[in-house]
């Protein structure tokens, strides 16, 4: 009887270890035409963000411009204005401007009234132009004929080059070699080398030309139409890029 006791509680045991074993140490049965490997580590890589600016002066300027008639009708308020537009536009074409150069930004007209008694008044009409010198040094006297013939305001006047694209590409360029500057200074202080490029990526380019705001009282400038004393700066062309390089120890 103790020797049927003692052969159930061995074969228990290994039944026991034998299962033990098994859990700690899973088999894996491979499945035909699959093959077993490790997968590999993905190479390190470094992000960056590469700027430039380039600097360039002027070749034109833009004049936006105002001017408003308030008259008894629309029909009177709206023939003031042609005639002041029209002057303008003629004195305009005579010193240079293009024609394709005079464009009307805004036009608007709107009744006016006297709150206190609730009547009619008459009618306000605005009529704003955007002129385009392709001289830079005409502004003073487009300014001048804008005044002499009728324009109360100015809104803006804004610098521009006419190269814009040239000179972004020219930024891009920099920008592009500024990136790879950095990486490889964020390499070397991190011990790795470069050793591919991945990825470029243009972010897109900040092209703002150079503008002077506000709204300005001819009536105030039109003594010293000659001489406005507006000066220009440089109109600026950045760009922008994120680089992807690859690392290794």
């Amino acid at each position: 009887m103790n020797r049927k006791i003692f052969a159930m509680l061995l074969a228990a045991a290994m039944v026991i270890a034998s299962s033990m074993a098994l859990a700690e140490s899973p088999a894996v049965t491979p499945v035909p035409g699959m093959t077993m490997s490790t997968p590999a580590m993905s190479p390190a890589s470094i992000t960056v963000q590469g700027t430039a600016q380039v600097l360039a002066d002027p070749d034109q300027v833009t004049v936006t411009a105002n001017t408003s008639v308030t008259a008894g009708t629309v029909g009177s308020a709206q023939e003031e204005m042609n005639r002041i537009v029209d002057l303008a536009t003629t004195k305009l074409l005579e010193l240079g401007v293009q024609d394709d150069d005079i464009v009307t930004s805004d036009y608007s007209y709107y009744p006016r009234y006297n709150y206190e008694t609730n009547t009619l008044t008459g009618y306000e009409a605005n009529h704003t132009l955007a002129i385009t010198c392709r001289d830079v040094e005409m502004l003073d006297s487009v300014i001048g004929a804008l005044s002499d013939s009728g324009f109360s305001q100015i809104y803006s006047v804004s610098y521009d080059v006419s190269t814009r694209s040239e000179l972004y590409q020219q930024a891009l360029e920099l920008a592009i070699q500024h990136a790879e500057q950095k990486a490889l200074r964020m390499a070397a202080t991190g011990g790795l080398t470069l050793t591919g490029l991945r990825s470029i990526t243009e972010n897109g380019g900040y092209n703002e030309g150079y503008v002077i705001n506000g709204a300005a009282d001819m009536g105030v400038m039109k003594s010293e139409a000659s001489a406005t004393g507006i000066r220009s700066g440089s109109v600026s062309v950045s760009a922008s890029v994120t680089v992807v390089y690859d690392a290794a120890k």
